[in-house]
């Protein structure tokens, strides 16, 4: 019986790749954001933002489960007028329930997406890294 060496070596060389790949997807850990969103809020640092952003969904992914301390704790704030209450009471779904306010958004002069506001008045525009807002804020990750 003849076995080829070679292509044998080949092929278990890359099935030794591919599955390193998978399971280093697999064990990439999660991060909890909580104390941060719950941090930013307390701060009172805003979010102003728009349902259709790329760059706010990026954001939004960055914090993960956690984003929903940002929605819920009225970190985030709706930017499109099309995020208002019809006749009948209801949103837009693509508003998530998010009910729009735009006039505080031209108020405070948004003029892209995302932008986080801090108490101090100072603003950083465009996607954060995490630790970034957490310095500005004085708050830990």
């Amino acid at each position: 019986m003849y076995v080829n060496f070679a292509k044998t070596t080949s092929l278990l060389t890359i099935l030794a790749i591919i599955s390193l790949i998978i399971v280093s997807g697999c064990n990439k850990e999660k991060v909890n954001y909580d104390n941060l969103a719950n941090c930013l809020a307390d701060k009172n640092v805003k979010e102003y933002g728009a349902y259709w952003c790329p760059n706010c969904a990026r954001q939004k992914d960055m914090f993960g489960s956690s984003y929903n301390i940002i929605y819920e704790r009225g970190v985030y704030i709706e930017c499109d007028p099309k995020c208002v209450k019809n006749e009948k009471g209801n949103l837009p779904m693509a508003c998530r329930g998010m009910e729009g306010q735009p006039q505080l958004c031209l108020d405070k002069k948004v003029e892209k997406y995302p932008d986080w506001e801090f108490p101090d008045g100072t603003r950083l525009i465009g996607v954060q890294e995490l630790n970034n807002l957490a310095e500005k804020a004085g708050c830990q990750i």
